[in-house]
C-alpha cells in the first residue's frame, strides 16, 4: 500500500507539471502578441513622422517592419502603400492598398490609393471605377473627385471630367490668402475641359485667373493663346503664345499656336 501511494502521489505531481506547462503556452502567447504589436506601434510610429517629413525609403523600411510584426495593423499598411505610390512604385502600392482591402473593404482612403496608382500607370477606366467606389463610401472626399476629373479628362470625356472638377475647385478657391496647393492643377484641368468642350470665353477666365496665382506657368499663357485664337483675336493669341515660349522655348504646342496666329 504504501508504493502504491508513493506511486499515486507521483503520478499526480507529474500530472500537474503537465497541466502547469499547458498552461504557460498560451500566457506565452499572449506575451509574445503583446511584445510584436508594441513594436509594430514604435515602428509604425516611426515610419508615420518619417513620412510626413518627406523620407519615403526610411519611411517604407519602418512601416515594412510593422506591417511583418503585426500583419492586422490596418493603419501600417495604408500608409505603406501611400509610401509606395510616393516613391513612385504604383503596381506595388495597389498590392498594398489591396491587401489592406481585404480587412477593411469600405475604408475609402484605400480605394483612393488604388484610384491614383492606377492613374499614374495610365488605367484610366480601372482608376475611375476605384474612385468612384471612394466616393460611393464618402461623397464628399476630395481628393477622389479630383481622381476621378483627371481620370475622366485623360480619357476626353470632358463633359464627365466637368463636374468633379467645378465641385473642388469652389471648394478649394479661398476667399482671400495663399491657393491650397491642388487648387492650381484643378483649374488648369478644368479650362481645358472648358476649351475642349468648345466653351472658350469661360475657358479663358479659368486660364487668366490660374494666370494671376501661378505667374510662371507656361502652359496657362499657352491655353489664353489658343482660346484667343479660337475667338479670332489673333493679336492677344500672339502675345499668349509668346509669352509661353519664353518661359519654355521648346514648347511645341505654343509653336504651332504662334504659326497659326500668324
Amino acid at each position: 500500500m504504501p508504493g502504491a501511494r508513493r506511486r499515486l502521489v507521483a503520478a499526480g505531481l507529474v500530472g500537474l507539471v503537465l497541466l502547469a506547462a499547458a498552461a504557460q503556452v498560451p500566457a506565452q502567447g499572449t506575451l509574445e502578441g503583446l511584445r510584436r504589436g508594441f513594436q509594430s506601434q514604435v515602428a509604425f510610429n516611426r515610419g508615420r513622422a518619417l513620412y510626413e517629413a518627406g523620407d519615403y525609403l526610411a519611411a517604407r523600411e519602418r512601416l515594412t517592419e510593422a506591417v511583418t510584426l503585426e500583419p492586422d495593423h490596418d493603419e501600417a499598411r495604408a500608409l505603406l502603400g501611400w509610401t509606395q505610390y510616393r516613391l513612385g512604385e504604383h503596381r506595388a502600392a495597389i498590392i498594398t492598398f489591396k491587401a489592406a482591402l481585404r480587412r477593411q473593404p469600405t475604408w475609402e482612403g484605400l480605394w483612393n490609393g488604388i484610384g491614383w496608382s492606377r492613374l499614374r500607370l495610365g488605367r484610366y477606366h480601372l482608376a475611375s471605377e476605384a474612385f468612384r467606389i471612394a466616393l460611393d463610401q464618402n461623397p464628399e472626399y476630395g481628393d477622389a473627385m479630383i481622381g476621378l476629373g483627371s481620370a475622366q479628362f485623360e480619357l476626353g470625356r470632358y463633359d464627365a471630367a466637368l463636374p468633379p472638377l467645378q465641385t473642388v475647385l469652389g471648394r478649394l478657391t479661398p476667399l482671400a490668402g495663399q491657393e491650397p496647393a491642388e487648387l492650381p492643377g484643378v483649374r488648369a484641368k478644368m479650362a481645358w475641359s472648358l476649351y475642349y468642350l468648345g466653351r472658350y470665353r469661360e475657358a479663358l477666365a479659368l486660364f487668366e485667373q490660374g494666370i494671376r496665382a501661378t505667374p510662371e506657368w507656361h502652359g496657362l499663357y499657352n491655353g489664353v493663346g489658343w482660346c484667343y485664337l479660337k475667338l479670332g483675336d489673333r493679336a492677344r493669341a500672339r502675345s499668349a503664345f509668346e509669352r509661353a515660349l519664353a518661359l519654355k522655348p521648346d514648347y511645341d504646342d505654343a509653336r504651332e499656336g504662334l504659326r497659326q496666329a500668324g
